[in-house]
């Protein structure tokens, strides 16, 4: 097998809709593993071909008889990632999300200039697109130049050329030989926004180049957020799991002058501004309890070694 393609999913019709452009590839030696957390009503309806396969972490009592040879994994997202990760059959792994559109050639591509690029580089990396807002020719997102610890937040890539190194990249498309995502896996303590972050930077500090190209896109075809979610607060559990995991993020990665500048300056910042964009955008039923989600991780557990499980 040349490629194994990991897919998070809610198994909505998101699930169809990627399965519909995979289907439609050029390149055609690839299997495809769906991770579903929530259940899917006829959901064989979609999975038709003996590439696609799924795992879920959902209670066995919403397990079908057709099903049941499926595995079925406890915890958290990130470790139904690593489970799969490590049993993808394929000799490149390509780890999307369910809401992506892309043409037909894409695996094809991403595979070409990947040839391409290694003799370039002459070693092992890794390739990402540049992520579009859906099909508006709008550039969203080129991945993370580096985290910055004064402001305790990820600092954009302004791509300019034909290509560029970032440290940190979301899952959108991250292009590798499956030996680098084995290697690395995702931090299972970690979760919620954090947890894309620190499974790239990781392979970018054991010395993998993560590549972003201009020239080589996919378009993200997210639903429509509020204002509270592109903040990425959301609700009082999101909020209170961003909180949490920034924390964890600095205490792992921080040295002494970087968890200095945090603790003087991010540490307070962050929250402020969320505060801020509550106290604009919630509903008035709902501020009190997302402001109290978000100082709870800041403070309550600043100075305890106890982590939430």
């Amino acid at each position: 097998m040349k490629l194994s393609v990991v897919i998070p999913t809610r198994g909505d019709h998101n699930m169809k809709n990627i399965i519909a452009c995979l289907q439609a590839q050029t390149f055609k030696d690839f299997e495809v593993i769906f991770i579903v957390d929530r259940h899917l009503t006829d959901i064989w309806e979609f999975i038709a071909h003996g590439n696609i396969h799924y795992v879920t972490n959902l209670n066995s009592s919403f397990r079908t008889q057709r099903d049941a040879n499926e595995p079925m994994i406890g915890g958290n997202a990130s470790t139904l990632r690593n489970y799969w990760i490590k049993t993808a059959k394929g000799e490149f792994i390509l780890l999307m999300d369910d809401d992506e559109w892309f043409e037909d050639d894409y695996l094809e591509k991403n595979m070409y200039l990947w040839k391409k690029y290694t003799h370039i580089l002459k070693k092992d990396f890794v390739l990402t697109p540049t992520l579009m807002y859906r099909k508006t020719g709008r550039v969203q997102n080129r991945g993370f130049k580096y985290f910055d610890f004064r402001l305790s937040r990820p600092i954009p890539l302004q791509l300019t050329k034909e290509r560029d190194y970032v440290q940190m990249y979301s899952w959108n498309s991250l292009f590798a030989p499956a030996h680098i995502f084995k290697e690395t896996l995702f931090d299972e303590e970690l979760d919620f926004v954090y947890e894309d972050l620190d499974f790239s930077y990781r392979i970018h500090r054991a010395w993998y180049p993560i590549i972003v190209l201009r020239d080589l896109y996919i378009c993200h075809m997210e639903r429509d957020k509020s204002k509270l979610e592109e903040a990425r607060v959301g609700n009082e559990h999101a909020a209170y799991r961003k909180a949490k995991h920034r924390m964890l993020f600095v205490k792992k990665y921080g040295n002494l002058i970087q968890k200095m500048q945090f603790y003087l300056f991010g540490f307070r910042g962050q929250p402020l501004r969320l505060i801020l964009k509550i106290l604009l955008y919630a509903k008035n039923k709902e501020k009190l309890r997302l402001i109290r989600a978000i100082w709870k991780w800041t403070f309550y557990r600043l100075y305890t070694k106890k982590r939430d499980r």
